[in-house]
């Protein structure tokens, strides 16, 4: 599989075209019948926000971007009967849905063009007394539709959209309130309070501690557009072509 990835969340209420990046995977499929098929996969996605993509979150000047690694089992329904069985429909329309596990690791570009993981910055207060890690490791469910046609009776291809819900609001890592930028800076340094509050790079001043920085009550998703190519293992064609 080839395409592309994009995400909703804190840094993106509402898609934002620049801001697709490169995706890629490897599928397996098992059909059980015409209509149904186990699909194992891993996937590759990159994902970014920038708050200067949108004017009412400008002044914020959080940004990330992050690389998704994921395993997922989904389980895939076509609409019409679909194989290389001559009685059979050669294009079909399929919906899938299942479940995955996918590692991600929020970062940002420093000055000099190097990246720092944003999660050990603690930029919401993770690092203070009292404050605790999230987890980069994260379940999701998927959600998705397609459409697929055979090439030359054992080859398929396809394309794709799958959704994925999260239970995590830390892909952009952003969820809570602002946490003390004094306390950070005495304990962490300067470098990682003006993570913690990047408008101040900008030259404004320090957010209240406690202001709202993002919103809890949304967890993030991602999604992959994709292209597939897949061959077909059968194992008894009844359409098999007559040995010479």
């Amino acid at each position: 599989m080839l395409g592309a990835s994009n995400y909703f969340g804190d840094l993106a209420p509402e898609i934002v075209a620049k801001e697709f990046q490169p995706s890629a995977g490897l599928l397996y499929k098992y059909h059980h019948s015409s209509f149904f098929s186990s699909r194992y996969s891993f996937t590759y996605a990159r994902i970014s926000g920038d708050d200067r993509n949108f004017k009412a979150n400008s002044y914020r000047n959080l940004k990330f971007e992050s690389n998704i690694f994921e395993l997922g089992y989904f389980l895939e329904f076509n609409f019409k009967k679909f194989g290389i069985n001559i009685l059979e429909t050669k294009k079909t329309f399929f919906v899938f849905s299942g479940v995955n596990m996918f590692f991600f690791n929020p970062t940002a570009k420093l000055p000099g063009g190097d990246r720092i993981d944003l999660r050990d910055m603690g930029t919401e207060g993770q690092k203070l007394d009292g404050g605790k890690d999230y987890s980069l490791i994260q379940p999701a469910v998927t959600l998705g539709l397609g459409y697929k046609f055979n090439v030359k009776r054992k080859s398929v291809i396809g394309l794709e959209i799958g959704f994925r819900k999260t239970f995590t609001d830390y892909l952009d890592d952003t969820r809570g309130k602002y946490p003390d930028y004094n306390a950070i800076a005495a304990r962490q340094g300067q470098g990682a309070a003006e993570f913690s509050q990047p408008q101040t790079l900008n030259g404004h001043p320090v957010i209240d501690t406690g202001t709202m920085r993002g919103d809890p009550h949304l967890k993030d998703w991602y999604f992959v557009i994709g292209l597939t190519f897949s061959l077909r293992d059968v194992t008894n064609d009844p359409c098999a072509p007559p040995r010479s």
